[in-house]
């Protein structure tokens, strides 16, 4: 096939293709790092449409121009969204998907209404993809490159997806095409290695000019909304970074020196150009000026993963996660870290997932049914996320639910307040799996919190703070008798007990600001099993009692790692802070 492969490995670098070696490369990507790429301006200026693999597989999201407001705009559960390009009358997004398989074009509103698909394959059903679709300045055509012929060119083709035209020829084909302002001409990069070129065509396949030549000269190439101008993509200087070139091929100028800036766009008033970039380490947006200068980041990736638990057969993890957004969701994932799956969609924290000892449901609490901060109560749902429901309703707080051994109870912590002497505090209860035969526990003001079943489901571990510190203590559940179970100057909290009762893992201050410290229960002895990791959840452990989940925050935000009892192999398991899947 007479396509020219040493271009597409640089722009399999700036795009991942997603056929042959390209998608392989956009796979491993999208394992490794939180794509945000390939902004795309609103016309009036206020918003950008990009796209981002920070759940996954990759979808399309919104965010204003200063940074704020962003949210998700496409939903795919399979394939990859990418390429967006808004209409120039701002009423339609445009936007390449391998949902169905072989890459094609779709639209959709910039509300998330009516999602269409524009490309078909031929009759003789060659077409392996459609993609990087650009709109023309009066948003009636449609330029974009595929393969439907044989080889990588650029076409065009009516708004609705009809009349498709092939606009080049020629052993090196085209590719990311982008339309001069008045609409009379069209650039594209085409070529291979040191003769890659930049070229400019007429819209009815006439008057091709090359603009750039050289060494990967150059990738998605845009013009200015003057015309005055080109912004590109080149490694004509040894590493990837941004240049700009006057409309006739003079004048260039490299806009980013850090080596790792790509696909740039123009603002529509030609004042700013939006970029992406891994010079932190993960890719995300940013903006600069129109001559390079006052660079900066827009979106940040960054998330938080907390309160993990192991599934009953050691298969899956289930953990809360903001990874999607602003809310925090839930999601389960391999033992290895990998595989991450969404389970929750809902407004608000869902947090404190446990696993029914079946296997089979997950209880945890959420705020989704509350319009109000600090209302909380306990759901369950199927291990794959269908069948949510709420177990019971109850003013406040109701949350950091713990199943029996046997599942025919769940224990829990409720905000207790008294507008009287306007004192709040924490009690704890338990309730059947169905939310009925509600029972409190304690009513002594402890705010006790966090509980654990013993084996038996007779007895509970918990902590409290009876006197100025907390401390660890175990409750028969049908006397409510309590009996301290340490004794120590430091806090110690968020216990949780071995399945075979021999051991309590818990979190405390004794050495530092909080880490993971194990008990065992005949001789008293103490072990520490983690040093400056600023644990903050309660530990989850393994079925066989040799491994330990939990959540610390000692690189700016929760993350989940696993350890063993003695102390060994801890390892972290998510990587939100940096884009690492």
């Amino acid at each position: 096939m007479a396509t020219a492969l040493g271009f597409r490995r640089v722009l399999a670098a700036v795009t991942a293709f997603a056929s042959g070696a390209g998608a392989q490369q956009q796979q491993q990507q999208q394992q490794q790092v939180f794509l945000n790429i390939n902004p795309s301006w609103s016309p009036d200026g206020r918003q950008l449409v990009f796209e981002s693999a920070r759940h996954g597989n990759t979808t399309l999201y919104i965010i204003n121009a200063d940074g704020t407001g962003e949210h998700r705009l496409t939903f795919t559960a399979r394939g990859d969204d990418t390429h967006p390009a808004w209409s120039p009358d701002g009423r339609t997004i445009l936007f390449d998907s391998s949902r169905d398989g072989a890459l094609h074009l779709y639209t959709i509103r910039p509300d998330g209404t009516d999602e269409r698909r524009l490309t078909t394959r031929d009759t003789s059903a060659s077409l392996q993809f459609a993609r990087h679709p650009t709109w023309s300045p009066n948003g009636r055509q449609i330029a974009f490159d595929s393969d439907r012929d044989g080889g990588d060119n650029v076409y065009t083709m009516r708004s609705d997806g009809t009349d498709v035209r092939r606009l080049t020829t020629g052993g090196d084909g085209g590719s990311h095409a982008s339309w001069s302002p008045d609409g009379e001409r069209v650039v594209f990069g085409a070529g291979r290695d040191t003769n890659a070129v930049i070229w400019s065509i007429r819209a009815d396949g006439t008057d091709r000019q090359a603009l750039a030549r050289g060494r990967f000269a150059g990738a998605a190439a845009k013009y200015s909304p003057d015309g005055r101008r080109l912004v590109f993509f080149s490694e004509r200087d040894g590493v990837p970074s941004l240049y700009s070139i006057a409309a006739d091929g003079t004048d260039l100028r490299r806009l980013t020196r850090d080596g790792t800036s790509y696909e740039a766009t123009w603002s529509p008033d030609g004042r700013q150009i939006a970029f992406y970039s891994n010079r932190t380490g993960r890719y995300e947006l940013y903006l600069m000026d129109a001559d390079g200068a006052n660079q900066r980041q827009i979106t940040n990736t960054a998330y938080g993963n907390a309160w993990p638990q192991w599934s009953p057969d050691g298969s899956r993890i289930v953990f809360s996660s903001s990874r999607d957004g602003d809310d925090w969701e839930l999601y389960t994932m391999a033992p290895d870290g990998s595989d991450a799956r969404r389970l929750t969609w809902s407004p608000g924290r869902d947090a404190h997932p446990v696993y029914l000892p079946s296997g089979r449901r997950i209880v945890f609490q959420s705020p989704r049914d509350y319009a109000r901060t600090g209302e909380v109560d306990v759901y369950t749902m199927d291990a794959d996320g269908r069948r949510q429901r709420r177990l019971f309703s109850h003013p406040g707080f109701d949350g950091v639910p713990v199943p029996s051994p046997d599942g025919r109870w769940i224990a829990l912590q409720r905000g207790m307040f008294d507008s009287t002497t306007r004192d709040f505090h924490w009690e704890l209860l338990v309730v059947d799996t169905l939310g009925g035969n509600e029972r409190v526990l304690t009513a002594n003001r402890w705010n006790s919190q966090v509980p654990s079943w013993r084996p038996g489901g007779e007895e509970l571990v918990f902590y409290a703070n009876p006197d100025g510190h907390d401390q660890l203590f175990v409750m028969t559940v049908a006397t409510r008798a309590v009996r301290r179970l340490r004794v120590s100057r430091a806090n110690d909290t968020a216990p949780a007990v071995s399945l075979d009762g021999r051991f309590v893992a818990f979190n405390s201050d004794s050495d530092g600001p909080g880490d993971l410290y194990l008990l065992e229960v005949a001789s008293g002895r103490v072990s520490r099993l983690t040093t400056g990791l600023a644990v903050r959840s309660q530990p989850g452990w393994s079925r066989d009692g040799t491994r330990l989940l939990f959540s610390a925050t000692s690189t700016g935000v929760d993350e989940v790692y696993v350890v063993g009892r003695d102390g060994s192999g801890l390892r972290r398991l998510t990587h939100g802070t940096d884009g690492i899947r």
